[in-house]
């Protein structure tokens, strides 16, 4: 690779990382996992840069490298790691933690569209592509999620004594 190649990656790196890592956070729940992924994910794009490079939305490539290793590791472990939102540390505080928790409640495509288009800022037509589905089909999904997160942020949380209380 070439200087002029290092240094376009360089600045590609260092724009998208840490939109990349709270993209992967919101799917993976685990601030460390989502480090380890989101650094495997930018090693392979750096070794396959020339290719990459040329991508209609290298971001996309990168994030999508970095959700199937997580794929692959879940199946292969058979578990998901889950963080509870106190858990999650400061570096990562610009997502508030209780949209965490409701994005990590919604279905796995609409999760995925919420990845791509909030979190990456994708067009529906890059998300489209990069999740092999109808651009409407993009659209429908971000509805229906937006609705879900919209209804579970808006439910203030119950103590369990409000919760008796409503009971008696």
């Amino acid at each position: 690779m070439g200087t002029a190649e290092q240094l376009t990656f360089e600045v590609f790196y260092l724009s998208t990382r840490d939109r990349s890592f709270r993209a992967l956070l919101a799917t993976v729940r685990d601030p460390d996992e989502a480090d380890d992924l989101v650094a495997e994910a930018y090693t392979r794009a750096l070794a396959n840069w020339s290719d990459v490079s040329l991508h209609p939305s290298p971001l996309a490539w990168v994030a999508r490298t970095a959700l199937n290793l997580h794929r692959d590791r879940w199946r292969r472990s058979s578990r998901l790691k889950l963080v509870p939102p106190s858990e999650v540390p400061a570096y990562s505080a610009d997502i508030d933690p209780a949209i965490l928790e409701s994005v990590a409640r919604l279905s796995p495509r609409q999760r995925d569209v919420i990845v791509y288009r909030v979190l990456l800022d994708l067009s529906a037509e890059d998300t489209a592509r990069e999740l092999n589905i109808d651009v409407g089909t993009v659209g429908t999904h971000l509805r229906r999620a937006l609705a879900a997160l919209r209804d579970g942020l808006a439910q203030p949380a119950l103590s369990p004594e409000s919760t008796v209380e409503a009971h008696s």
